[in-house]
């Protein structure tokens, strides 16, 4: 049986319970005007747009890590395509942000793929699976064991660099503690129809 999600742009309500985004023209616009000013009132100042969650029973560190993410060929240009999920990966005790750096900024660049946890498996609840298109001024943090594909790259450009915000917790005997991978067959596909 495949099961085919259609993708559909990101914005901040739909992609609430799954983490949270930070989309500056969709959060400015909602603004209302007792909003903060800062840099002498050259700026606007929103807080708390995005969660960083740290959910270890453990000591972890907060880190910032670069990802380079290539565009596979299969995604690039603008005609409507169908994209297999071969893993899906949380992270139980840490959120994950990401930053893309240099994409334009109006233009659907990236793709993220989401799944609530089953509670009775923990495995992925693929009748949550969502599929968002996300624009280059937006970025995303997975909330704290929530399923997700990796980064897919869409479009004309090679790659996309991305800052990449969580805590980290390193123990060689057990690198599974924040970070599990379900495998799946191409029975997952994702029809993505460009904006």
């Amino acid at each position: 049986m495949t099961l085919i999600v259609r993708a559909t742009l990101l914005t901040v309500a739909d992609f609430a319970p799954y983490g949270s985004v930070i989309s500056p023209d969709e959060q400015i616009s909602n603004i209302d005007d007792s909003s903060r000013t800062a840099n002498q009132g050259t700026a606007i100042k929103l807080l708390n747009v995005s969660q960083i969650d740290k959910k270890y029973p453990f000591d972890g560190t907060p880190n910032w890590n670069l990802f380079r993410c290539f565009c596979q060929p299969h995604l690039r240009g603008t005609k409507p395509i169908e994209h297999s999920i071969r893993v899906l990966e949380k992270h139980p005790y840490s959120s994950q942000t990401f930053i893309p750096m240099g994409c334009p900024r109006q233009q659907p660049c990236y793709l993220v793929v989401v799944a609530l946890e089953d509670c009775n498996t923990g495995r992925p609840d693929l009748t949550t699976l969502k599929a968002f298109l996300c624009k280059g001024n937006q970025a995303v943090t997975y909330g704290a064991g929530i399923w997700h594909a990796p980064m897919i790259t869409l479009g004309d450009q090679e790659y996309i660099d991305f800052g990449v915000v969580i805590y980290e917790f390193h123990d060689p005997q057990a690198p599974e503690k924040d970070c599990q991978e379900q495998h799946y067959d191409s029975s997952i596909k994702v029809e993505i129809f460009q904006c």
